[in-house]
């Protein structure tokens, strides 16, 4: 995985608190700062950027979009929006942080960054029957709507999608999913209501192992 001293990285002026803006100056070598919609787009026609930190608004990354499609986006704001969940679908590799106060959070999304960079590959998931997965903000969406699911329901399934045909055994999923002791009945429970919600031949069960998602 690459370092985060070798990224081109462009971020919003006075976002970040002090501590963070301190890790990142003291952590890259390629920092640029904007201020505006306009200097934001220079900065992204003239430089081969990374990585953007900033305040969340569409009309603006869909600039960005139309001269670099694979920039990650780190999108800071106060209030998390359903439309901005939708938006970020269309959007690509946007990662939405709500009210960041906390330096380990923003350092633990920088790697997730990194990591997609490296994989090339999108953060969407298009899977059967209209459904759509964000990896980055965990969000289930279908024909536009974002599809409500329970705190297992959207653990047990993220942790499937974040490793497609792969059988994730028992302990697995209970140090995943579960702060307490996991029940059989408990997690075919969570199983039988996210089949409702999806579709059943997306969550496969593996016979004496565990379960894997079935979508690649």
């Amino acid at each position: 995985m690459r370092e985060l001293k070798f990224l081109n990285i462009g971020y919003y002026d006075n976002l970040l608190d002090n501590e963070i803006n301190d890790y990142l100056i003291s952590n890259t070598k390629n920092l640029s700062r904007f201020n505006n919609e306009d200097e934001l787009v220079n900065l992204v026609n003239e430089k081969k950027i990374n990585l953007l930190i900033t305040t969340y608004n569409y009309e603006s990354l869909k600039k960005v979009r139309k001269i670099n499609d694979n920039i990650q986006v780190v999108a800071i704001l106060d209030e998390l929006k359903k439309e901005y969940l939708k938006q970020s679908v269309e959007l690509e590799h946007i990662k939405f942080l709500q009210n960041l106060n906390c330096k380990e959070e923003f350092k633990n999304v920088l790697k997730d960054c990194i990591k997609q960079l490296d994989s090339n590959k999108s953060n969407i998931i298009k899977l059967k029957n209209d459904f759509i997965y964000d990896l980055y903000n965990k969000t289930l969406i279908k024909k536009d709507e974002i599809v409500s699911l329970s705190n297992k329901e959207a653990l047990f399934l993220d942790l499937l999608l974040r490793n497609p045909n792969r059988a994730l055994n028992y302990e697995e999923i209970q140090n995943e999913v579960w702060d307490e002791n996991m029940s059989q009945d408990a997690l075919r429970s969570v199983v039988k209501e996210l089949r409702k919600k999806v579709y059943k031949e997306l969550i496969k069960n593996v016979s004496g192992v565990g379960y894997r998602a079935d979508f690649i």
